[in-house]
């Protein structure tokens, strides 16, 4: 594979065109001017929380008004979304970025341009009952996990890296939609999932607990917005209008309309197994984790990446290089643009 480099003037292969583009403001072009551009998105799961800026942007006319046709669809598991962008079936995912990284490292054409979470979610939640209180009390152990999806590639990395051999462990590959009721009804001890999401759940059914992979030495990089390089060679100006967009609704889900989005979701997909009332109280419990500081939503750090990409190589989740410039790519979220959208 050839490595594509984004940050600090080197382009791999992109275009010089392609690489202007990113970089003018985006102000300056009207969307009355435009064509609409077609996109394809492809999501990592149905209707969750992290999908509020999308489908509300449907709802308000946000991507037609930034002179965008997106086709958004939905998916099941992080690694195959990944897998899908980065062999160009798709131009747009939303991911773990933690697996782009993988699949970027892989050989995939495929980069991380927004992050919304500026702490990882990923962690493991247990039975109180059960005796566990520290990870080691994890061996012997019942984990219920998913195979496929985003936290597979990291599980036995994890737990070599806190000095636990994970053949100690009983880990148990169910599907996602069986997670919640097999641990509830007492087939396993712990299941690996996103915290926030779930914990609410299943403290209805077992007092339960929990530990994030963020505070025992792995915080990996969580959802965002990641795009086949291709397609960011051929459409880069309208990527960098569709990141703006849903960075700026998130902006503007974070103060305060969050009932508003979750109603949108709900529109744009009313068969999903969730409600409006799940979907706001999930947003009230991954909030904390979407604060990033006061920057604008999306905002990536080339520095803390390298961090994670370095503690990532570290756990031999990924062998390749870890310049953040291979993975990300910083050039297609405009505040001014993405908020002149939202504010009209």
């Amino acid at each position: 594979m050839t490595r594509h480099s984004f940050l600090s003037g080197r382009f791999g292969r992109r275009t010089l065109l392609a690489g202007l583009t990113a970089l003018l403001p985006l102000a300056a072009i009207p969307a009355a001017a435009q064509d609409m551009d077609e996109l394809t998105m492809r999501l990592e799961w149905t209707a969750f929380v992290a999908h509020l800026p999308l489908h509300l942007a449907v709802e308000k006319g946000w991507f037609e008004d930034a002179g965008l046709d997106v086709d958004i669809e939905d998916g099941n598991g992080s690694t195959t979304t990944v897998s899908l962008v980065g062999t160009g079936q798709f131009d747009l995912g939303h991911a773990a970025l933690s697996s782009a990284a993988v699949g970027n490292a892989a050989g995939l054409d495929v980069v991380a341009l927004a992050s919304y979470m500026a702490k990882s979610p990923l962690g493991i939640i247990y039975s109180k009952d059960s005796g566990i209180e520290t990870l080691e009390d994890l061996k012997g152990k019942t984990v219920i996990y998913t195979p496929g999806s985003f936290e597979t590639p990291f599980i036995e990395p994890f737990f070599k890296m806190n000095g636990i051999d994970p053949s100690e462990i009983d880990l148990v590959g169910v599907e996602a939609s069986a997670k919640i009721s097999s641990y509830a009804t007492g087939n396993a001890d712990a299941f690996i999932t996103t915290v926030p999401g779930d914990m609410p759940h299943v403290e209805e059914q077992r007092e339960s607990d929990y530990f994030l992979f963020a505070d025992h030495g792995l915080n990996l990089p969580a959802f965002g917005i990641i795009a086949n390089t291709e397609s960011l060679d051929e459409k880069g100006d309208a990527i960098k209008r569709f990141t703006s967009v849903v960075s700026a609704a998130w902006e503007y889900i974070l103060d305060g309309h969050e009932q508003e989005a979750a109603e949108a979701v709900m529109k744009q997909r009313p068969d999903a197994p969730t409600s409006v009332e799940r979907l706001v109280a999930e947003f009230q419990l991954n909030k904390p984790y979407y604060a990033g500081g006061g920057a604008f939503p999306g905002t990536m750090s080339a520095d803390e990446w390298g961090t994670v990409l370095e503690e990532m190589k570290a756990a031999d989740i990924i062998t390749a290089g870890t310049d953040p410039a291979d993975y990300i790519s910083t050039d297609y979220n405009d505040a001014d643009y993405g908020r002149g959208i939202v504010s009209k």
